[in-house]
């Protein structure tokens, strides 16, 4: 029987003969039994020196990182408390930077801090919950808003050694206090208009400007106290106890009685400390209300003179051509359809309204120009009469309550100050926090482990073809013997 023959079997009847020509595993086994060796030496030579190229090309980093929180008004807005757009690159500025490392420098003056703002980073911390729903999102098209308040601040070192013990955490640390402060600075000492005179305010200026004064400055600072208590409400102060609405309700009164009073008593008596000067200016004030007036006077005028001509024209469907039936160029041609068109109401309403409101200001303006002529007299009059005593006597109360609402303003617009502060602080006194302390972890740009199983499972398979490889050529070339 020849080789051919022997590896056939006859099969059952009507069907071919079988060929026992499958690999035994018990020979596979016995084939990796004898080459055991080659494959395991070769599987940890190969994943040994992938792990070294590895740790070579790509070191091991020092990452020190800390967690912060912002809470402030804005911050679920992605804005600054000013309303401007934040960004997460205003904790690492390089000023926030250069003094956070000042220890550092003191320490060590070659301490290379340009190097240093290379190994800083901040990213926006998410939940989890919080990046699922943005996945879910994406995949539909669509996207998921989310204004993150947290933030994780690292520092990376590629080897240990480079700061002094603990300096990682601290400098994290002084980075997240120096950006505290300046938030802080910025945003909670707003300096209210606290309102200040010179020190020779009422001794310079003249009784009624005085008065003038005190009243826009009041008034200004009542509006600017409606803007506080529409943000801050009712919110007081815990040294105090006074709000803004109190603060507003003084100076409203301040403003209602005692300046208007001694307004008041100050016009009555025309108390002045140069009264040439007050009739000079009275004076002046006249002649620009004679040149209002004429103006307006005019301004009516020349209204019911157009009211008259528009009327005559629709009255008789003509107009007085220029030349005829009159002096020339007496008349105005006037297009009663063109001025219809210029304006949207009626033409004639518009200007019987023009030549009313011209004629009750040139009025008023001679009832005032009136009103500081008698003024003028009664100075005059008053200089005549040389009652100085008694002049003397109100100028004295006057110069008393002008010095006691100048005290009461500056006290009232610190006090007002004072507690704006109080509410600023109140607002971002826990703006910054860390809400985890630094700690160290090391990290790799690849992952050691994963690249070195995977270069293992890699080799393992390559020796164990080169065993059966080798294997095969053995078996071949006794094969080969053997037939020779």
């Amino acid at each position: 029987m020849t080789e051919d023959q022997s590896s056939q079997q006859p099969g059952p009847q009507g069907y071919p003969p079988q060929y026992e020509d499958e690999i035994n595993l018990i020979d596979l086994l016995r084939v990796l039994w004898k080459w055991k060796w080659l494959i395991i030496g070769g599987t940890l030579i190969c994943a040994v020196a992938v792990m070294g190229i590895t740790m070579v090309k790509y070191p091991t980093n020092y990452v020190t990182g800390c967690t912060i929180s912002l809470n402030f008004p804005g911050i679920e807005k992605h804005q600054n408390p000013d309303e401007t757009l934040f960004e997460k690159e205003q904790i690492i500025t390089p000023a926030i930077l250069t003094r956070a490392s000042v220890f550092l420098r003191e320490k060590d003056r070659g301490f290379p801090e340009k190097d240093m703002r290379g190994m800083i980073a901040i990213e926006a911390v998410m939940p989890l919950e919080v990046q699922e729903k943005i996945h879910a999102a994406e995949k539909k098209g669509g996207s998921f808003p989310f204004f993150p308040n947290q933030f994780k601040l690292s520092l990376t070192l590629q080897q240990t050694g480079d700061f002094l013990e603990g300096g990682e955490a601290q400098l994290l640390l002084s980075i997240v206090n120096e950006y505290r402060k300046e938030f802080e600075k910025k945003y909670g000492e707003e300096l209210l208009v606290a309102i200040n005179f010179p020190a020779d305010f009422l001794a310079t200026s003249d009784y009624l400007d005085t008065v003038k004064t005190f009243k826009v400055k009041t008034v200004s600072f009542i509006k600017f106290l409606d803007s506080k208590i529409e943000k801050a409400g009712f919110f007081r102060s815990q040294k105090t106890g006074h709000s803004f609405v109190d603060i507003k309700d003084q100076f409203t009164l301040l403003n209602d009685i005692d300046i208007s009073e001694t307004d008041a008593i100050i016009n009555t008596l025309k108390l002045t400390k140069d009264k040439d000067n007050l009739i000079n200016q009275y004076n002046h004030r006249i002649r620009i209300i004679d040149t209002t007036r004429k103006k307006k006077e005019s301004e009516a005028l020349v209204a019911r003179k157009l009211l008259k001509e528009m009327r005559q024209s629709e009255r008789y469907g003509f107009t007085t051509p220029k030349g005829e039936g009159g002096e020339k160029g007496a008349s105005l041609v006037l297009d009663t359809s063109f001025i219809k068109d210029l304006v949207k109401e009626d033409s004639s309403a518009l200007l019987l309204k023009t030549a009313l409101q011209a004629e009750i200001e040139a009025k008023n303006l001679a009832v005032d120009k009136e009103f500081l002529e008698e003024e003028i007299v009664l100075l005059r009059q008053k200089e005549k009469e040389k009652e100085k005593e008694k002049e003397k006597e109100n100028i004295d109360h006057v110069k008393t309550a002008l010095k006691n609402i100048e005290s009461k303003i500056v006290i009232l617009s610190k006090s007002a100050s004072e507690l704006n502060k109080e509410y600023l602080c109140s607002l971002i006194g826990n703006a910054v926090q860390v809400v985890q302390d630094p700690e160290t972890i090391t990290t790799r740009e690849k992952s050691l482990k994963m690249i070195t199983l995977l270069a293992g499972v890699v080799a393992l398979f390559m020796f164990i073809f080169l065993a059966f490889f080798i294997e095969y050529i053995k078996n071949a070339t006794r094969s080969t013997k053997q037939t020779k």
